[in-house]
């Protein structure tokens, strides 16, 4: 019996994962399967390179790593990477020496562990009012206003866990 066959490599420029879960390029963004013609290629370049007026780089040199999730632990940050990549930001798919700032809103505790073990200096840390703020002024805001303290920081899905665990110890976090 021959051995099964081989599927065929993905293009990896195109299935790349962001830590929101998002794809950082949409599919068939840029692939010659699109159809479209050599002006329509040209047109799409210029716009790539910021001509167009709707293109913003204020946040551009900024690398940013976004975890933001809801209470019950999952992921919501599809929004601000939007946000973010038209102020011009890059994104990183994880905290990292590369990033400049963080976007945390409940995120996970791997993010609080890989931000701690990083050398200084380390990035800022802001909240999602910060990427609202900078968009609504189409411009870069003081991070000071907007940063997190992790000391203090609500991990994405604890308080469920421990009411799962201890029911009659963590009672009080429920009716909250």
């Amino acid at each position: 019996m021959p051995p099964p066959p081989v599927p065929p490599p993905r293009p990896t420029r195109h299935s790349t994962r962001l830590a929101t879960g998002a794809l950082s390029t949409p599919p068939g963004a840029g692939s010659s399967r699109t159809g479209a013609t050599g002006s329509e290629k040209d047109k799409g370049k210029e716009r790539a390179k910021g001509e167009s007026p709707s293109a913003l780089a204020v946040l551009r040199g900024c690398t940013i790593f976004v975890d933001v999730r809801t209470e019950e632990g999952d992921d919501a940050g599809g929004l601000f990477v939007d946000m973010l990549k038209g102020l011009g930001a890059k994104m990183a798919t994880r905290v990292g020496s590369r990033c400049t700032h963080v976007v945390y809103k409940n995120g996970l505790m791997s993010t609080l562990t890989r931000y701690r073990l990083l050398k200084d200096p380390k990035p800022l840390v802001v909240g999602i009012a910060w990427v609202v703020e900078c968009a609504e002024q189409r411009a870069r805001v003081d991070e000071t206003r907007f940063l997190v303290n992790l000391e203090m920081a609500n991990v994405a899905g604890i308080n469920k866990v421990c009411i799962r665990l201890y029911p009659s110890c963590c009672s009080f976090l429920a009716r909250s």
